[in-house]
């Protein structure tokens, strides 16, 4: 079993190298998001949201919504570049160059606040402060995850056992979620309001669900750039050559409302 990598393949954090394959990533649970959208619905009558890092779009584009809007704020570049290349027509969301702790978003601009897949690279801290800035009074906040459900899923246990394997004191957020949202502190700026997940199924060719796996950032930013090579490589001989294949993910979702 080899060490984890002095000098890893990508920085924590640097989607720059990785857009496109994260762009290949699933949508959330319509459930989820349904049920959460008719939470805010019961409470504001017009519906304006802002994504904190919301990286290639994925998280908003699972919206089927028409009368939603808001701003989708990214600080990096090329997901900015991937999302609009992604969803050229859908004109719901201004994008916004900024940052989870700096939106660059005037006071009160939204009723609800997403953070999609990406508590782990915020400071939590300016974080919370920031969200509770930018919300209206009694808005919404909702830390959100979409991951493989791997206890339902034998083809993608079977790749992250391989991954495992490959790699000593492999890190994985995905397997983490629970242990990060035990540890949440929001400096009384929120109260726990609601919790909810669901399972759903979603179907890939093999060249997409190589893509998702490439765009896993966790695992190249612990591992050296040959050794990536190799984990992508053996990923690839263990997805099955067929035009279709079924995988289940499970998004689970956190919201808080602004004390």
């Amino acid at each position: 079993m080899r060490k984890v990598a002095a000098q890893p393949t990508v920085r924590w954090g640097d989607f720059s190298l990785s857009a496109a394959d994260y762009g290949q990533n699933p949508p959330y649970s319509h459930v989820v998001l349904s049920s959460l959208l008719r939470t805010v619905r019961a409470q504001f009558d017009a519906v304006r949201i802002v994504e904190l890092g919301a990286g290639t779009g994925n998280l908003l584009r699972s919206f089927i919504e028409k009368d939603i809007h808001g701003f989708a704020v990214e600080p990096n570049r090329e997901m900015r570049a991937v999302a609009r290349s992604l969803a050229p027509d859908d004109t719901r969301f201004e994008w916004i160059e900024g940052t989870a702790e700096k939106a660059n978003l005037p006071p009160r601009s939204a009723a609800w606040v997403l953070l999609g897949n990406a508590y782990q690279f915020v400071q939590p801290s300016a974080m919370f402060k920031e969200t509770s800035r930018i919300l209206v009074p009694g808005g919404f906040l909702t830390i959100i995850w979409n991951v493989r459900h791997l206890k339902r899923d034998a083809l993608q246990r079977s790749i992250e056992a391989t991954a495992r394997q490959m790699v000593g004191d492999l890190k994985r957020t995905g397997s983490s979620v629970a242990e990060l949202m035990e540890n949440v502190d929001t400096n009384g700026r929120f109260n726990e309001y609601l919790y909810i997940e669901a399972s759903h199924k979603q179907v890939f060719s093999p060249e997409r669900l190589l893509a998702s796996w490439k765009a896993s950032h966790d695992i190249p930013s612990q591992v050296s750039a040959e050794m990536w090579h190799h984990i992508v490589s053996e990923i690839a001989h263990l997805i099955p050559k067929q035009d279709s294949i079924e995988t289940t993910w499970l998004t689970r979702a956190w919201t808080f409302q602004a004390a």
